[in-house]
Order: C-alpha cells, then sequence, then structure tokens
C-alpha cells in the first residue's frame, strides 16, 4: 500500500462518510502511529476524523503506538485485530496510558476498515 498524503486525505473523507465511525468515535483524541522511520499523525473528533497526515510529532500526540511495519501492514489488510495485536505485543503503546486508550478501541477498527474500503 502506497501511504502519502493523498491516501490519508481519502481516509479521512470516508471516516467522516462511514455511519459505523461517527458512531462509535466517542471521544477526541490525537494519534501518532509510528513504524520505524514512517508515523502517520490522526487526530479525531467525536463523530469525526479532523486530520490524518504524515509526520507528527509526540508532543502533539495523545496516544504514541508504535509497530512493525509488517504488524500496520496486517492491521490494514485486516490479518490482524487492533485488540488482539496490543494483548500480543505486536503494538507497543509509547505514550499514553492504556486504560484511556481503551475506549477507541471500536474507532480503531473503523479507522482500519475504512483503509480498505
Amino acid at each position: 500500500m502506497q501511504l502519502d498524503e493523498a491516501t490519508l486525505s481519502d481516509l479521512c473523507a470516508r471516516l467522516n462518510a462511514s455511519e459505523t465511525f461517527q458512531n462509535v468515535a466517542k471521544k477526541a483524541g490525537a494519534f501518532l502511529f509510528q513504524a520505524r522511520e514512517l508515523s502517520v499523525f490522526l487526530r479525531i473528533e467525536p463523530g469525526r476524523c479532523a486530520e490524518a497526515r504524515l509526520g507528527g510529532t509526540p508532543e502533539e500526540a495523545d496516544f504514541v503506538i508504535e509497530a512493525s511495519p509488517e504488524a500496520w501492514e496486517k492491521l490494514v489488510r485486516g490479518e490482524l485485530d487492533v485488540v488482539s495485536a496490543f494483548t500480543r505485543g505486536q503494538l507497543k503503546l509509547k505514550k499514553g496510558n492504556l486504560f484511556a486508550l481503551m475506549p477507541y478501541a471500536q474507532a480503531a477498527k473503523a479507522i482500519f476498515e475504512a483503509f480498505r474500503a
């Protein structure tokens, strides 16, 4: 999968058009997803994607989540569940509290589903 600004802009648009995402994204939050040198910043507000872009810093994120590029690919392809990935140690929370992250689980599933749409 090619990951660029256009792909992330399209992802945000798909999330904003998704009734599922609108229903499960109940809380605002800023996320930085990291895989080696690649990072993606995603900011959600209740019911919508507010921003998705390449780059970002841990300081601007509520949560920093790190994984191998292979784990991210499996999540995007639907071969790995986000909750299972955390419990297996394939996703690592580098910033934030796991209990504070839990309410975003359904939104995370919807985000990875939108990648496949």
